[in-house]
This record gives structure tokens, C-alpha cells and sequence, in this order.
């Protein structure tokens, strides 16, 4: 999982994206939790990150799709 998850890091910094905490959290729950819809994603994201809002999920999750790591029918690292 650290592979990939360095790799997904990697992309958003050369997108220019910011790489903050709720960021990385939120990565790892997607990636320990492949298949995933963003609903499911937030309400695990919030368990864990009470302050996390539902924007930065779906926000995430489309910029990983737009970076080519996640399909759309359902959050799938690929």
C-alpha cells in the first residue's frame, strides 16, 4: 500500500495540489478500502476525522480519478 500511496502523493504535488492531513487520512481509507463509494468513504473519513467535510471527499476522490487512480463507477485504485 506505501507504493502506491507515495505514488498518488507524488502525482498531487506535481499537480500542484496541497497535501494536507485530512488528505493523506483520507488516502489511506481509500486505499485500505478499495471499491468503495464516496458516501461510504465520507462516513468513514468522518469517524476518523470528525472536522473532514464532505467536499473534501468528493473533491479528492475527483482529483484521483482526473490523475487516473480511481474509476468513476466506484472509488477502485487502479
Amino acid at each position: 500500500m506505501s507504493e502506491k500511496y507515495n505514488e498518488i502523493i507524488l502525482a498531487f504535488k506535481n499537480k500542484g495540489c496541497r497535501i494536507t492531513e485530512q488528505r493523506k487520512n483520507l488516502l489511506t481509507i481509500i486505499l485500505k478500502n478499495p471499491g468503495c463509494s464516496c458516501k461510504e468513504l465520507y462516513y468513514m473519513a468522518k469517524q476518523a476525522d470528525g472536522e473532514i467535510g464532505r467536499a473534501t471527499v468528493y473533491r479528492t476522490v475527483h482529483s484521483l480519478e482526473e490523475l487516473g487512480f480511481v474509476q468513476k463507477k466506484s472509488v477502485v485504485i487502479c
